[in-house]
This record gives structure tokens, sequence and C-alpha cells, in this order.
């Protein structure tokens, strides 16, 4: 508002002062000038017959509007020239004294009973003033409109305002802290509030909605035990006879070690008398670190094989929901216990102790287990998470590879017809199926007593040097000496052709 004792010319009218004022400050100045607007205009009504009346009167005002700190809202008249981007329409119109008598009890405050804001113990001139903000401008104001828990949370939102406040204005009991904000289950916290009851009162206390112990008590402070099951976050609560108080966060800071796989490598074939390294992933899913721990590892041999085995080896983890537990019947064929170290809240293990190395000389199904913590030293609120089984399998060895003996030595006779018995000496010649070929054409196996003789047919073939292969479930070897085909002979009427009969 221009602010002057005298009227400004054209030239001095921008030179004037422009302060900020507030909106009650302006309906008060305007009402008093429409009262002794009023009051003139009944005084020349008891010289005239005819007089006149303010019905109502209209401003329009370019401002700008302006949030206080304190939370006020300040405006500003637009200088003279300028535009301002919010206009403020106000309408003044006459108002009966019953109409005035209706709205009188909410901004009276001397009137009746009604106590002033400023009455409320250890209340601050912020505080009344965003009370006032929601139309709570007395004591009974406030009582009117925080009759119910709901109403209570609602103005503290509203207002901005702890309901603990609140309550304390109210004496209804209140939590005003916890302390500490946090600790592990089971954990001693103090309450500080008021109105928590007196000696004779029914009082408790709850976390999660987990009854915890009251260890001491007065009416500002009570002492409690934390239930040693809970679990993670949540709110505090106290029960004073049937009044509850607000609530306040609390932090059940808890070790959850979790094991979520465990990987092997080789990954893919694994045979007997292979080195197997498992790796463990381990995490610690708590909000709390640990000190040093035990880790235990154990491979099992299992007794039944495992139902898909259609590819040679089979690698599967464990289904979480899949019932895996080590059988008394399995046998244990490696194990170790190691420490792990310190592992803190929200972190993945990369400790040495989570890898292990073992060889199987068997081959068969097996489970490998790797379990921290077993005893559960460190109170893991969710043990179970705390060990990984996982299945595979180990294929026996592959079949050895045929082989001749040394040259000059790889079979008896060297040479021979058609029909005629020949012993062939090596190795891994009883491994499956045995063909044995001469060149390309497919001898007739007599015997197979160990796998290093073999007595074959020699395979009617032209006269001539043939090398002499035999394939196996092994392999397929070539003999380096050549094997000579004799020409047939004949014997007369009755003779064979071939040579010597068996």
């Amino acid at each position: 508002m221009q602010n002057s004792d005298h009227t400004p010319s054209a030239n001095t009218l921008a030179d004037l002062p422009n302060e900020e004022w507030e909106l009650s400050e302006l309906i008060q100045l305007v009402t008093a000038e429409l009262d002794q607007a009023q009051d003139t205009l009944i005084l020349k009504a008891q010289n005239r017959r005819l007089s006149m009346m303010v019905n109502q009167l209209s401003l329009d005002l370019q401002v700008d509007v302006r949030h206080a700190p304190n939370g006020r809202l300040m405006f500003r008249t637009v200088s003279p020239g300028q535009t301002g981007a919010t206009v403020l329409k106000l309408g003044f119109t006459p108002a009966l004294d019953t109409q005035v008598q209706e709205t009188r009890r909410s901004v009276d405050l001397e009137t009746g009973t009604d106590q002033r804001l400023e009455t409320l113990p250890d209340i601050q001139a912020g505080e009344i003033q965003k009370l006032k903000t929601v139309g709570i401008h007395t004591v009974n104001d406030l009582q009117v409109t925080t009759q119910t828990p709901a109403t209570l949370t609602e103005v503290s939102v509203k207002t901005g305002l702890d309901e603990s406040r609140l309550r304390l204005w109210r004496q209804l009991p209140f939590i005003a802290q916890v302390q500490p904000e946090s600790g592990s289950p089971g954990s001693i916290v103090m309450i500080d509030g008021g109105y928590l009851g007196l000696a004779s009162d029914k009082v408790e206390v709850y976390f999660q909605d987990r009854l915890a112990t009251i260890r001491e008590r007065t009416s500002t402070r009570l002492t409690v035990e934390m239930p040693r099951g809970a679990v993670g976050s949540g709110l505090v609560s106290v029960k004073v006879k049937d009044q509850k108080t607000n609530t306040r966060p609390w932090r059940a800071d808890v070790v959850e070690l979790c094991v979520l796989n465990i990987t092997l490598k080789p990954s893919a074939s694994i045979r007997v008398q292979d080195e197997v390294t498992f790796q463990a992933a381990l995490i610690n899913q708590g909000t709390l670190g640990t000190g040093k721990f035990p880790v235990k590892w154990e491979v099992f041999r299992a007794v039944q094989r495992l139902p898909d085995t259609s590819a040679q080896t089979s690698l599967r983890p464990v289904d979480p929901g899949e019932d895996l537990p080590i059988r008394e019947t399995d046998i244990l064929v490696a194990e170790g216990t190691y420490f792990h170290a310190p592992l803190l809240a929200q972190q993945r293990s990369a400790d040495p102790s989570t890898s292990f190395t073992a060889r199987l000389d068997q081959p068969g199904a097996y489970r490998v287990s790797f379990t921290v913590d077993p005893d559960n030293t460190l109170l893991d609120q969710a043990p179970t998470n705390n060990q990984f089984i996982r299945e595979f399998v180990v294929d026996p060895l592959p079949p050895a590879a045929p082989a001749f003996g040394p040259p000059a030595s790889q079979f008896s006779p060297t040479s021979g017809r058609a029909g005629d018995r020949i012993t062939l000496s090596g190795s891994g010649f009883n491994t499956g199926t045995v063909i044995v070929q001469f060149g390309n054409t497919t001898a007739t196996v007599l015997s197979l007593s160990t796998g290093t003789q073999l007595a074959v047919r020699v395979p009617s073939l032209p006269p001539g040097p043939v090398k002499i292969s035999v394939q196996t479930a092994g392999g397929k070897a070539i003999s380096q000496d050549s094997f000579t085909v004799l020409a047939s002979s004949y014997y007369g009427p009755g003779g064979a052709i071939g040579g010597q009969l068996l």
C-alpha cells in the first residue's frame, strides 16, 4: 500500500515507499474507513428525512504475493506504471448482528470459558500461527477439532506440527522420541513422552504389533526390552489403559546371511578324478554387520542317481521349494570347515572360505552343501537361508582307446590266406563292440579273452599287404605293420581253398 500524509503529485508518486502488508491489516483499515463513513451518514440523517448508506464496496488490487518464513502471507501493491500477475478482489457488504453472533465464537478470544492458545504448555508463537491456519484460535477449538486419533493425525498433517505436540496440549498419552532409534532384537530402548500412565494403570508397548517387555516406567519414560523376534523396521506405540499414543519408527538391526547359489567349475562335463571347484554366493541381507563366523563345506555321494540323466553330465540347482536333505545313506567324501571374515550389512562376500576344491574318485550323483554359521551363533533371524545344497553328476572316465603293440609284434602270424586264424596283440581290445577290418573288409572276431589279445579270421582279399584296424567304444587303432594276404591254394578233390581248416 502507498503510505503518505499528503496528496502526492504525479512526479512524486513513484518515489513513495511501498511496504508489504497483511490482508488482515488491509481489512482493518478499510472497515475503519467504512465505519467512519457510516457515522457521517448517520449524522447527516439526523437533519434530513432522506439519507444514504454504504451498501457495498469492491476493491480490485494488483499485488505481488510472498510466503514469509514465519508462515504469514505478505502482499505488496504493484507500483504505479507496472502490472502484477495477481489481482486481489475484495468485496464488503453489510452484515446483520445475528450473522455476526453466529461466527463470533471462533474469533472472540475473551468470551466465556475459552482460553487463548498462549495458555497451552510450552507452546511457541510459530505453533500458534500454524494452528490458526486451520481455524484453531482457542483451546476449546483445539479440543473440538482433535476428538479422535484420526483427527489428531489430520491436524498434524495439515499444520505440519508433530502429533506429540498436539497430544501434549490435549493431555493425551504421547511418545516424543525412542532412543536409540535402532538396535538388535531384544535390546533395551528408552521411550520418552508424557501421560504414559500412573503406577496403577495398565500400560503396554508394541513394536510391529508384538508385545515388548517393560522393565521400568514413569509417566514420562518407559524402559523397554524390544521383542526378540523382531526383524527390520516398524512402528513403536504405547497403549495406556484404552488409549493409544502416536507412533515412532524403530529398526531391529539383524544379521541375515543368505547363500544364494553354488556354482561349479568345470561347469559342463565332470569326470572321475577331475578337480572340481565349488563357489558359493553369499550375502548379508540384514541391517547389522557380523564378526567372524564359521562356514562348512560338505560333499556327499548320493546312493541314488538323479532322475534325469539323459545327458552324459547333469548339473542343476536345487529348487528353493524342493526338499533335498542330506540322506543318512549318503556317503561323505569331502568336507572342510573355515572361518569367514566379518561381513558388513548388505555386502556380498568375496572371502576365500566361500570356495572349496575336491577330487571325486567314483562316478555317480553327488550333493554339495555350503552352510554358514552352522550353530547360529550370530542369532540370524532367517537361519533357513544359511544353507544351500546343489546336486551334480560325476561321469566315469571315458573308455581306453585301443592300441596295437610295438611293431613286429602286433599280430601273429604276419601273413596268411583267407580263412586263416591270426592273433592281434595290444591293449583296449575289450571295450564295447569290437570291429576288426583288413583294409576296408570286415573280419570275423573269433575270441576275446582279454583286452590284450584278439583272435580273428582273415577275410577273402586279393593277395598283397593290408593294414589291420580295431574299432571299439574307446576309438580306433590302425596297425603300423602290414599283414600279407597270400594267394589261396587248391588241395584237390575234397580239399579246402583258403588254407587249413580250424
